[in-house]
């Protein structure tokens, strides 16, 4: 995983980094009451009192790892939104509902949900061990995460259940069940696959055709 700053990283930022690396690798083994000090400063290649010249305590590196995970996941899940073309809305099959969500962003809902899938794929299959922590709640959750943890997953979340009002509105999703509870039937369904290695464009045709209605021929 990288670091989200262009600028040129210094000597303590590349010791940093290794040890969010560390931490979020045996986090995701471990889980957070699991992990252990001095197996993080082992794999970051420092002896264990050499944490405390980067980080305050065990739990302050285990939420700086947490808040650092998600907000990549979420700076990729922003990224795919402004890459979909902001073009005409999806055209609504015959008998859906037809009202656009209030709050619904521009373009095409089902192009939007399709960018949103892959993104949360790719993110689980190149950020590996963070994403295993911060996108799996039983692992995220092993343990009382921080206030800035908790507020950027529900922004992620929060973007997701948008994502899914609006494919609900257009028709591109069936309505009458609650965003949150598709939202999270969705992501459980790419946490599993991802986290089990399958490949990410499979996975996301296959989520594709289980979950969205097909599009309406122009």
């Amino acid at each position: 995983m990288t670091a989200a700053s262009t600028d040129a990283p210094t000597k303590g930022d590349r010791t940093r980094r290794r040890l969010l690396d560390a931490a979020a690798a045996e986090v995701a083994r471990h889980g957070r009451a699991g992990a252990s000090l001095g197996a993080i400063a082992s794999a970051a290649g420092l002896k264990p009192g050499s944490i405390y010249f980067h980080f305050g305590s065990r739990e302050q590196l285990i939420d700086a790892m947490l808040e650092e995970g998600v907000r990549e996941s979420l700076a990729r899940l922003d990224r795919a939104m402004t890459e979909v073309p902001q073009g005409a809305m999806t055209e609504v099959p015959r008998g859906a509902m037809t009202e656009v969500p209030r709050g619904a962003r521009p373009g095409d809902p089902r192009a939007r949900l399709r960018a949103a899938i892959r993104a949360h794929l790719d993110a689980l299959h190149d950020l590996r061990d963070y994403a295993a922590v911060v996108l799996a709640p039983a692992l995220a959750l092993d343990g009382p995460p921080g206030a800035a943890f908790r507020e950027l997953r529900r922004v992620y979340l929060q973007q997701w259940s948008r994502l899914v009002e609006d494919a609900q509105g257009t028709g591109v999703l069936a309505a009458g069940v609650p965003a949150p509870i598709v939202r999270d039937l969705i992501l459980g369904a790419l946490n599993s696959a991802g986290l089990a290695g399958r490949p990410p464009g499979e996975t996301a045709a296959a989520v594709e055709l289980l979950v969205m209605f097909p599009s309406v021929p122009s």
